[in-house]
């Protein structure tokens, strides 16, 4: 009798800890919030690579909003009128400018058209964490004239600090492009 006691106690003490590592797991699997057992990302959708954190989508980079539905890019995005002290065209110092989206980064545009070195050509920026402003990394746009420079964005207008430089001739000139959007 004594046995079947020790035998059954230890039954019931397994059955005990495997019931408890059971449920102790699939808490972890639910993300159940420490303190109660609510699952606050049970039902919250988050896009674009985003995760879910105690209810909230937490973005990938280049994306924002309550569902991370936003692109940083967005509020870059349009036909504007450009104009800069650079400019070496007709007697009209002002001339256009067109910035789109980078489709596979939400953090990323192309210029195209911005500066009188090298007219028609694709500039890429990044956009910068805070999402006003954005760094034109050294490139180079066409021949021997390379681009870099900064810029932020304002209600409707975007003001660039470029310069561009020719490795050629070993000369650079810097340029204050104002953008106003259509």
């Amino acid at each position: 009798m004594k046995n079947l006691k020790i035998v059954a106690t230890t039954f019931l003490s397994i059955i005990l800890c495997f019931t408890m590592v059971l449920f102790s797991a699939c808490e972890k699997d639910a993300k159940k919030n420490s303190t109660t057992n609510l699952q606050p990302c049970n039902n919250v959708i988050c896009l674009n690579g985003g995760i879910c954190s105690d209810g909230e989508c937490k973005c990938a980079v280049g994306y924002e909003g309550s569902k991370c539905e936003i692109r940083w890019s967005d509020k870059f995005i349009g036909n504007y009128q450009a104009q800069d002290e650079c400019y070496a065209g007709t007697s009209t110092p002002y001339y256009s400018v067109s910035i789109s989206s980078v489709v596979d980064y939400a953090n990323k545009i192309r210029i195209y058209n911005l500066g009188t070195n090298c007219t028609a050509q694709n500039i890429s920026a990044t956009i910068n964490p805070e999402k006003t402003s954005f760094t034109i990394p050294n490139q180079n746009t066409c021949g021997n004239i390379w681009y870099t420079g900064t810029g932020n964005i304002s209600l409707q207008e975007i003001n660039i600090y470029l310069i561009a430089r020719d490795t050629v001739a070993h000369t650079s000139k810097p340029c204050s492009i104002l953008l106003h959007k259509l």
